[in-house]
Parts: C-alpha cells; structure tokens; sequence
C-alpha cells in the first residue's frame, strides 16, 4: 500500500502518489539511476513502502529526473530490486557530489599527470577509483619524464669529464651525478607500467609513502567468478568474473553441476570478463585442459622480498642487477617480466663509456687509474661479446661481492638456468 501523502527523503527527492496506485518520484538534484521502460523490456524495479513498482517514465527535470512507476505485475519475477528509501537516497546524493568534485578536478589530474606519476602507487590507485586519474599514463609519463632527464645527466657528466663546453647548463651540477639513477629508475617504471596496467612509484615520493599511516590490509578473498546466464535446454554457460582469468585458455573444459562446458569464447564487459562455455558430452581429446572455477593463487604470494618491494628497493636491486653474476640478473628479470640481457647491456655500456671518458680525458692520471680504466673497457667488451656471441647475461667482476646479499634478497625459486 502506498502513502496518499507526499513524502519528502531529502536531497530534494519527493515521493507522490499518482493515478491506477503508482507513485511519482520528483528528484530536483540527483539522478537516481533507474532505467524506464523501452523497446518491450521491463523497467527497473523500485520496492517502495514494502510494494513493488515499475519505472515506467523519466522526464528529466532541472539537474535531475521525475519518474513515473507503477505496480508491478505479479506473475513477472523481480530480479534486481532498487529500494527507495532515505539511506538510498544519501547514498545517491553522496555518490552524486563526489562524482561532481571528480568532474572539476579531472582537468587539472590531466594536466599534471606528469608530475603527479610520481606520487607512491596507493595515493595514485585511490585518485584513478574515486576521481578518474589516469594513473597509468601518468606513471609512463613521469617515467619517460626521468629516462630524458637521466639521459641528459649522463651526457653532460661524460661532458664534463672531457673538459668541454657545458651542453646542458639548465641542469644543476649535482644532479647530474644521478643520472643513471633517474635513468634505470624510469626505465623500470616504465616497463612495470606498461606491462601490468598499474601506476608505479618512484624515489621522489617515497617521503611522502613514509607519512602514510601503513595498515596490514585483510587477506581477501579470492574472487570467484559469477553466473551471468545459464541455459540448460541449449547448454550455454555464461560466467562474469571481475578478474582477467589468465589460466582460462581455449580450448579448456569446465565440469559445472556435474556436467563437462568448453570454453568458446571470451568478452570483455565493463570491469570484468565474461565467458562463454557450450556444454560437451564428452570431453575433447588433445590439448584441453581441465578448468577450475577458483582462480589460483598469486604466484607472488608467500615471496620473501618481491611483493613487499619499495621503489627504493626496486631501483637499488636493478642497479645490482646490471653488476651481479648471471643468475641474479635472471632471477630480478623474471620478477620485473623483462628480459635478463638488458642488465648486462645497461652495465657494460657504463662502463665502456666510463672508462673511454676517463681515459680520453686531460689530467695527469696514475698508472693504477689508468690501469683500472683499460679493465672496465676490457670487461664491458667482454660482456658484450657474451650477449652477442652467446646470447646470455653476464655479469661483473664488480658484482662477485654482491652475491651474498643478493643470494638473501633474491633466492632461487626454482626456473633459473
């Protein structure tokens, strides 16, 4: 039964009763979401005072909407059912300002994605869920940001130590010794970005994740995937699930209720995923393999040093990567997803063009100077006929004391050569 009465639920929302026992909801500042009825399909349903109804109209109405509902038929079953009462509506009014605030601010998230990518990844993933950032393009900016400005330091330092002119003289003088920092830094982040679709911090916020009050986030479930549609008399299968299943590949098969579903094809819907199975009698001899509705676990879960990695840590252990004996180098690049022979290449470049600079430049130099800058140059042409001839990291003589802290940093996990 509904009210003769009007109603007020605030935030400028208004219930009315109108002819035949419907009702009119006037809604001046908000949009209450609901879908009306169009094309032969039914409208949203609205529990209203413990009956239903059906959105049959919406007007719009100053910023927000006038709806029209009735009451729901009794032979057709309510399956998603929207309630209509004050605790909705603070909720729709609050959705409605923040997505207002993250309207005006989206511009200027925009326009300082560059400087903003280097923000610690919470800060930036809680700006991309409640106001839009672009978090990804913004850490692969600020990321490519320090690969140019790395380079130009290692320039002007390789500059510098030639006694020449000055080529960059708008970069401050200390800063130029940081260059291969800022350089492997943002080419680490870069690949992180680009590779897993998710924002990367850098060294320049790591003060501001020290401020951040750390919690100990609850262990979270593992997300199951949902049933979308099911047909039983056609033997389609239809499930949704929130995460990219990467161990659903096709062909695969899927027991369900006792019976066998292969996979045939996959869509992407919104956030999620959805996929679609054609029930089989029997299963397919080959390369199927059998399906599991729970996804597994993490591959990083239970790891000692990669899923707790700072960015401080990160860069320090690839700037031991480009040093260390081979099988470092190819344990960091299986936990970065890049290939091992870049750590080699980025250290042996280093020290060519280290000791071609020192050797080439003016001053009176030792013996022992000298000596040391004919066995970088020796090493780096020794580590690049590896790379070249063999097609294998190698690492340096450099890196030989590395190995007992890396051997506690990096354990063997089974996999390396």
């Amino acid at each position: 039964m509904t009210t003769p009465i009007s109603r007020d639920l605030g935030h400028g929302v208004r219930v009315m009763p109108s002819d035949g026992g419907g009702i009119v909801v006037l809604s001046a500042e908000i949009d209450l979401g609901w879908r009306p009825r169009a094309g032969g399909r039914r409208g949203a349903a609205v529990m209203w005072e413990g009956s239903g109804f059906e959105v049959v109209e919406r007007e719009p109405w100053r910023r927000g909407a006038r709806w029209t509902l009735e009451p729901w038929l009794g032979e057709d079953v309510m399956r998603v059912v929207s309630p209509l009462d004050r605790a909705t509506v603070d909720g729709a009014a609050q959705a409605a300002r923040a997505a207002a605030r993250a309207s005006g601010l989206r511009p200027w998230f925009w326009l300082l994605s560059p400087l903003l990518g280097f923000a610690p990844a919470s800060r930036q993933l809680r700006w991309r869920d409640d106001m839009g950032f672009p978090a990804t393009l913004a850490t692969s900016l600020s990321a490519v940001l320090e690969i140019v400005v790395g380079a130009a330091c290692v320039v002007e330092l390789l500059v510098s130590m030639l006694g020449d002119d000055s080529l960059f003289p708008w970069i401050p003088r200390p800063v130029i010794f940081f260059g291969l920092v800022l350089f492997v830094e943002g080419a680490v982040r870069l690949a992180q970005a680009v590779s897993d679709c998710e924002p990367v911090g850098s060294l320049f916020g790591f003060p501001v994740s020290l401020l951040e009050r750390r919690r100990t986030p609850p262990l979270e479930p593992i997300p199951a995937p949902a049933v979308q549609a099911y047909d039983a008399s056609t033997g389609v299968l239809e499930l949704l699930s929130m995460i990219h299943r990467r161990d659903w590949e096709e062909p695969g098969v899927l027991p369900y209720r006792g019976e066998n579903f292969l996979l045939v094809s996959t869509d992407r819907l919104g956030e999620g995923w959805v996929y679609v199975f054609d029930r089989v009698e029997e299963t397919p001899a080959g390369s199927a393999t059998r399906l599991r509705l729970l996804p597994p676990r993490s591959r990083t879960e239970g790891r000692s040093f990669a899923d707790q990695a700072s960015a401080f840590e990160t860069v320090l252990l690839t700037i031991a990567a480009t040093l260390a004996p081979r099988r470092f180098q190819e344990r960091w690049a299986r936990e970065l997803g890049v290939r091992p022979l870049w750590f080699t290449m980025i250290g042996a470049s280093a020290e060519l063009i280290g000791g071609l600079a020192n050797l080439g430049g003016s001053g009176n130099r030792s013996e022992l100077t000298v000596l040391l800058n004919l066995f970088f140059c020796a090493e780096a042409m020794v580590r690049f006929s590896t790379l070249v001839l063999r097609g294998r990291p190698l690492g340096s003589i450099l890196g030989l004391p590395l190995a007992a802290i890396l051997e506690r940093r990096l354990p063997d996990r089974g996999g390396s050569i």
